[in-house]
C-alpha cells in the first residue's frame, strides 16, 4: 500500500510538471519582458546555493537534532563545494552563494563564558523543519580556531569561491540559520545578525546586497532594507519575474530546487526535468531560478551538475546566466533608464 501511495504521488507529480502547471508559468504583458531579459537574450537563468554546514542541521527534525549526523552532512558539503566551483569554472556559471555568517569568521571565542555574547538569542521554537528546545542557541558552537572545527567555519571555503575565475556571488544567510519569521524572531535579532555578517563579509571585501532567508522563512523584511539590501530569495515555484516589494526589495522568485525526489526517479528523468524546464523559459522568456543544497550525495551531484551545465552551455546564446546581484543591479538600471525617458 505503502509503494503504490509512493508511485501514485510520482505520477501526479509528473502529471502536473508534463501539463506546465508546476512550475507555473507565469503571464505578462508582452510589453512587459523586454524589461527584464537583455535584448540579445530570450531568458534568465540564476542559481542559488545555500552554504550552511552544520548550521542548518543542528535543529533538524529529519535527523532527530542528532549532532553527529549534522557533522557527516556538512563534510559532504564541505568535500563538494570545491567541485563545484571547479564546475563552474569549467563551464563558466556564476552562482549566488547564500552563506551562514558564522561560516564567514576563522574563529570566535566565548565572553565571560557566553558564546556570541553580543547577539539577542532566539527563545525556543519549532517550525516545519526545525526543534531548538532546550539550552542556549549557541551551545554547541565550539568557539576555537576553524582548523580545529570545520563544520563550524569556513573561512578556506569563502576563499575559494573568492578565488574562482567565476564571478560568484556571496549573499547573506543569517549570521546562525534562525527562522526569520516576526513570530520566533524579533526584528533586533535580525539586526544583529546581519550587522554581524555584514561585519565580518566586510573583511574579505565583500558588501552583501542578496538576502537568502533560512528555510526560505520569510520575515522582517524592513529590517533587510534598513541594512542596505536591495533582494532576497522567494520560494514561488515559477517562471516568471521578480517584483518590488512595499520596501522596494526585489522579490526574487525561485523556478525548482534541486534535490532528490523520494519518488525513486532515475538519473536520467532528472536531467530530462530541468532541460525541460530550461527549454520553457526560453520559450516563454522568463526568468528560471534553481537553487540547491551543496549536501547532495556526491555520486549524483557530480554528473548531475555536468549535465545541466553543458545544457546551460549549449543555450548560452538565449541564457542570461547571471547571479541575483547582477541581475538586480540590470533591473534597477532598466528602470532608472524608463523612468529618464518619461
Amino acid at each position: 500500500m505503502k509503494n503504490f501511495k509512493a508511485s501514485f504521488r510520482s505520477y501526479l507529480n509528473k502529471l502536473k510538471f508534463i501539463s506546465g502547471n508546476n512550475p507555473k508559468v507565469m503571464i505578462y504583458p508582452k510589453e512587459a519582458i523586454k524589461h527584464y531579459i537583455p535584448p540579445q537574450h530570450k531568458a534568465v537563468l540564476i542559481i542559488s546555493c545555500d552554504l550552511e554546514l552544520i548550521w542548518a542541521w543542528r535543529f533538524a527534525k529529519q535527523l532527530n537534532c542528532d549532532l553527529e549526523k549534522a557533522k557527516e552532512i556538512s563534510g559532504r558539503e564541505r568535500e563538494n563545494v570545491p567541485l563545484i566551483i571547479g564546475l563552474c569554472e569549467k563551464f563558466n556559471i556564476p552562482i549566488t552563494w547564500a552563506i551562514v555568517g558564522h561560516l564567514l569568521l576563522k574563529g570566535c571565542y566565548k565572553e565571560s563564558g557566553i558564546a556570541h555574547k553580543d547577539l539577542t538569542r532566539p527563545g525556543h521554537f519549532e517550525n516545519k523543519y526545525w526543534k531548538f528546545s532546550s539550552g542556549d542557541w549557541f551551545d554547541n558552537d565550539p568557539c576555537c580556531n576553524w582548523e580545529e572545527a570545520k563544520e563550524w567555519y569556513a573561512p578556506d571555503l569563502i576563499e575559494k569561491i573568492k578565488a574562482s575565475r567565476t564571478n560568484h556571488e556571496i549573499a547573506c544567510h543569517s549570521f546562525s540559520h534562525i527562522d526569520c519569521r516576526e513570530e520566533f524572531c524579533a526584528d533586533r535579532i535580525l539586526r544583529q545578525e546581519v550587522k554581524k555578517c555584514k561585519s565580518a563579509a566586510s573583511l574579505y571585501g565583500i558588501e552583501l546586497k542578496s538576502f537568502v532567508f533560512p528555510g526560505n522563512f520569510i520575515g522582517n523584511l524592513a529590517v533587510l532594507k534598513d541594512e542596505g539590501f536591495n533582494s532576497y530569495r522567494s520560494e514561488k515555484d515559477i517562471l516568471g519575474f521578480p517584483e518590488k516589494d512595499e520596501y522596494g526589495l526585489w522579490r526574487v522568485p525561485t523556478t525548482d530546487s534541486i534535490e532528490l525526489s523520494p519518488y525513486n526517479w532515475s538519473f536520467d528523468y532528472y536531467v530530462k526535468r530541468y532541460k525541460i524546464i530550461i527549454e520553457r523559459a526560453i520559450k516563454y522568456q522568463r526568468l528560471c531560478h534553481f537553487w540547491f543544497h551543496p549536501s547532495l550525495p556526491r555520486d549524483f551531484l557530480e554528473p548531475f551538475f555536468i549535465s545541466l551545465f553543458e545544457l546551460i552551455n549549449n543555450s548560452r546564446k538565449e541564457l542570461y546566466v547571471t547571479t541575483m546581484r547582477d541581475y538586480c543591479m540590470f533591473l534597477e538600471s532598466n528602470a532608472t533608464e524608463r523612468q529618464s525617458n518619461v
